[in-house]
């Protein structure tokens, strides 16, 4: 079987996991195949015939929510004790977390342990820019991942967490993701265990709830956006290839963060191995 779907099943299959729709039956392996591949879009339903559930997922609608969801990814490790959870990008915008359970939990359990972990890390985030599941108020399906985005036509994938803020600008790959890479990410990850998810539990009941942020007015003219969210280049302009101004902007502490992203981004074709292959003369 394919090692990808492989480690999706060890992670967040139920024993009976079905797709919607037509979520009638088992969701088949040649149906998986065809997700992975483009083919179709799959969508898991996180419930099971019996009302439980094995996989959380945490979704940010928004690309620049990426501080928010490293937030997020950290505080589950350093403050609950949890192994690392997943990361995806969605194929059109934004971020989500996948939370693996060894053992799946009644969906009332799973919902007050979504909402508690709102409470406690992302009370800043509008409803509207979050979405929990399964919780009784938002869908208990969730596309499959990696997978072809059925509007955007773009591709979702998990990610090194490293990485994450290389996508701020676009969530999302041009083509498919490399199904043994992707198999190597989930790889790494492990189940949390029953110990380890009432524990957290116990602890974020306890725990104060964050502080809503403060909202920004917006500027009313350029003018009034403030140093730091304006950004100019100032590396100068004696480039003859497009590598090269890359690079200068990438290594240039003057350039806004934004831009030094979007550069390294685009110069990673070139280092596919390692090594920067020459412009052409």
């Amino acid at each position: 079987m394919n090692q990808l779907i492989t480690e999706l099943q060890r992670l967040y299959f139920l024993d009976d996991q079905r797709s919607t729709p037509g979520g009638e039956g088992r969701l088949s392996a040649k149906t998986l195949a065809q997700s992975l591949a483009g083919e179709s879009a799959v969508e898991l339903d996180l419930v099971g015939a019996d009302g439980r559930v094995r996989a959380l997922v945490v979704e940010f609608a928004r690309a620049n929510d990426w501080q928010r969801a490293a937030k997020l990814y950290q505080a589950v490790q350093d403050e609950l004790g949890w192994p690392a959870p997943a990361l995806s990008i969605a194929g059109h915008q934004g971020y989500a977390i996948w939370f693996s359970l060894a053992q799946a939990i009644p969906l009332a359990q799973a919902g007050a342990f979504l909402a508690a972990l709102r409470t406690a890390y992302l009370a800043d985030l509008p409803a509207l820019r979050l979405g929990l599941h399964p919780a009784a108020e938002t869908p208990a399906q969730i596309r499959l991942v990696p997978g072809r985005h059925p509007a955007s036509g773009k591709w979702s994938a998990f990610i090194d967490p490293t990485l994450g803020g290389m996508f701020i600008d676009e969530s999302w790959l041009e083509m498919a993701p490399n199904q043994d890479k992707q198999a190597e990410l989930l790889a790494a990850l492990k189940s949390i265990t029953p110990a380890e998810f009432e524990a957290a539990l116990s602890v974020l009941r306890s725990a104060p709830p964050s502080d809503p942020a403060p909202r920004e007015a917006e500027p009313t003219s350029p003018s009034e956006v403030p140093a730091r969210r304006r950004s100019t280049l100032k590396v100068g302009g004696d480039y003859r290839d497009p590598q090269s101004f890359l690079l200068a902007v990438m290594n240039d502490e003057s350039v806004s963060a934004r831009h030094r992203i979007a550069a390294a981004k685009a110069l990673l074709p070139y280092f596919a191995n390692g090594v920067a292959d020459k412009p052409a003369s």
